[in-house]
């Protein structure tokens, strides 16, 4: 009778996993339906009419940034989506991608759980992931989607490179990965790094020290090989003349000052982390609590107590935070985390996972189960909330940046040449537990939005200038004044 309720509770959080992952799906796949161009992916439309691919990551290289291969996909990007006339598909493109690479990395797992529960857990993971991350809206920036990739590809990276035998298929994939970590992010680049040292140096501790014996490994010769690869391309990143040209703007980029401006900065952006994440402390209960379960179901064996385990983790963690901020930091100061919190929030993601298994391990009780089935509908709730209270915001911000669009057209096909004015964009507000839980104390906080959005001013500006461009007008368009 207790196999029979325990299989039922199996079977009930399957089915409550999939409802979520659902209404996740249909979210942002309205979301995306209605999200818009950023200014910073009109410059790149219009520049990939004008220069080859080739042409544009050079001229990005010595004006902007080295990252090479981040600058190349994002011209076949442009190139693809210019052809194609829209763009909304990216989003869940890139969705597909990174639940892809999370389920190829845990595909191996051997667990006490079904492959569908599997697959929908992780689907589940990758959804909070994105919910959660500190600025939301990147997600549906379409020269930044692949932001939300990087730590996936990290960790199978790492799989692939601690595995004893790889397949032609895996060869093929750990060369991919090791051009979009090596030439895309620089300062991914790094932590990636410092990640398989210390791979390499667990392989090295596990034959006592010795250095024969350690390089007869399969695994230690391709992560010391591999980890050649990705110094070169990051060399060939770091060098890049437009590293330089732009972090002469100091406007944007403000370094540390001595021992006790980095000190600082690092708390800042230690800190900054944390009170972002502390407000999303009841999405990842959830998850523990799901974990927790899961771990009562696996056979885990634990060469120390609990709690060592767990305080490893805990350190293990705020290590890799530091880690984390560290390049940033350089760039931007104490804001610099913002920068980096994808790759961060995920790694968080799996911190709690992993302390939730490892608290779960041996507990037969199907309690944590049924805390986990109401923790799933309730978030099943606010997903179906977000859904309806969200749609019309998105619809409204979507149709008047179309609209306008047909606007400036039609004035363009009619032969416009003076300034025109044009009504500004509605914000595609949010509610955001941050935001809700500030406001009930009676601090006011800027709202939390669906969309980075780009709108033009009182004066000819940026996103004006790459929108006339990607349109070929050959007038300005302004922001109507104000009544007085």
């Amino acid at each position: 009778m207790n196999t029979m309720k325990k299989t039922q509770l199996d079977k009930t959080i399957l089915v409550c996993l999939l409802v979520l992952n659902s209404l996740f799906l249909i979210y942002w796949s309205i979301l995306a339906f209605y999200s818009q161009l950023h200014f910073d992916d009109l410059s790149f439309l219009w520049m990939m009419r004008e220069m080859s691919v080739f042409d544009y990551v050079k001229n990005m290289y010595f004006s902007q940034s080295g990252r090479f291969v981040g600058y190349a996909i994002n011209g076949v990007v442009s190139i693809i989506t210019d052809l194609l006339g829209f763009h909304q598909f990216w989003a869940i493109l890139y969705y597909i991608f990174g639940l892809s690479i999370c389920l190829l990395v845990v595909k191996d797992f051997k667990l006490n759980i079904s492959r569908p529960t599997l697959f929908m857990g992780m689907c589940f993971v990758y959804n909070l992931y994105i919910l959660t991350n500190i600025d939301f809206p990147v997600f549906f920036w379409v020269c930044a989607m692949s932001y939300y990739l990087f730590f996936p590809m990290a960790c199978l990276l790492l799989k692939y490179l601690n595995k004893e035998k790889l397949n032609w298929k895996e060869w093929t994939i750990l060369g991919v990965l090791v051009m979009l970590i090596g030439g895309g992010n620089e300062a991914f680049s790094v932590v990636v790094l410092l990640m398989m040292f210390v791979c390499g140096m667990y392989w090295w501790k596990s034959k006592e020290w010795k250095v024969k014996e350690t390089w007869a490994l399969p695994q230690v010769r391709r992560i010391v090989w591999i980890a050649v690869l990705i110094l070169i391309l990051f060399s060939i990143v770091v060098v890049a003349p437009g590293n330089y040209a732009r972090m002469s703007d100091t406007s944007q980029f403000v370094h540390p000052k001595g021992l006790y401006g980095w000190v600082m900065a690092i708390v800042e952006a230690v800190v900054m982390f944390f009170y972002f994440m502390a407000f999303y402390i009841p999405y990842y209960l959830i998850l523990f609590v799901l974990a927790y379960y899961v771990g009562g179901k696996m056979n885990l064996e634990l060469h120390q107590t609990k709690m060592k385990t767990i305080v490893k983790l805990v350190i293990g963690f705020v290590a890799y935070l530091f880690v984390s901020s560290l390049p940033n930091v350089y760039l931007y100061g104490g804001f610099g985390i913002q920068r980096t919190y994808t790759h961060i929030v995920f790694a968080l993601l799996l911190t709690v996972i992993a302390i939730g298994v490892v608290l779960g391990a041996d507990n037969k009780s199907t309690k944590s189960g049924w805390f986990s089935v109401a923790g799933l509908s309730l978030l099943a709730v606010i997903m179906f909330v977000n859904i309806l209270k969200d749609t019309p915001t998105a619809k409204s911000y979507g149709k008047a940046v179309d609209d306008r669009i047909a606007y400036l057209c039609s004035l363009r096909d009619k032969g416009q040449k003076e300034t025109v004015e044009v009504e500004p964009f509605p914000v595609p507000y949010t509610e955001d537990p941050k935001h809700l839980f500030l406001h009930l104390l009676g601090k006011e906080t800027p709202k939390s939005v669906l969309y980075y959005t780009s709108d033009t001013d009182k004066v000819p500006n940026e996103y004006e200038y790459h929108l006339k461009k990607v349109l070929n007008l050959d007038f300005d368009f302004v922001l109507a004044k104000e009544e007085p």
